[in-house]
């Protein structure tokens, strides 16, 4: 996996951590991440695809995060992860009007109705609270910095 952006190391190893449980070996190999951070976001984060593979699968992503507290931005990590994966199975399409194969209108839908975003929020929050059983010391005694 190839991860570029100024990220914290308590995030970077989340960022492996949440890409080790959703991701392939072969998949993780071929996946590129962009992160940014950023004070003014209109959302806590976006995931926007900027390449693709050989076959036409998304496999280089940006991910935009706002900035915040600790465990949201965590949780954004892990829920735009989600979201990297769903396009990269060709599960949620970059215009977010086919979902598993089935046409979708996403502007007559409430965000939090969408079928993605309610996927992405289950598995985000799973991995996060995974992460956090497993790296708690790493998680909380780093957060001050």
């Amino acid at each position: 996996m190839n991860i570029s952006g100024k990220i914290p190391k308590r995030h970077l190893l989340a960022i492996n951590f949440f890409a080790s449980k959703l991701f392939t070996p072969q998949k993780r190999r071929h996946l590129y991440l962009n992160i940014k951070y950023r004070k003014n976001l209109d959302y806590l984060g976006l995931v926007t695809v900027d390449d693709y593979n050989v076959l036409g699968m998304p496999n280089e992503f940006t991910i935009e995060i706002l900035k915040g507290s600790e465990e949201e931005m965590l949780k954004t990590l892990a829920h735009e992860l989600c979201h990297c994966l769903q396009y990269s199975r060709g599960e949620l399409n970059e215009q977010m009007d086919m979902w598993m194969g089935r046409r979708v209108n996403s502007d007559s839908i409430p965000y939090h109705e969408q079928p993605w975003e309610i996927a992405a929020e289950s598995k985000g929050n799973e991995l996060y609270y995974e992460w956090i059983e497993q790296n708690e010391q790493i998680t909380f005694s780093t957060s001050k910095t």
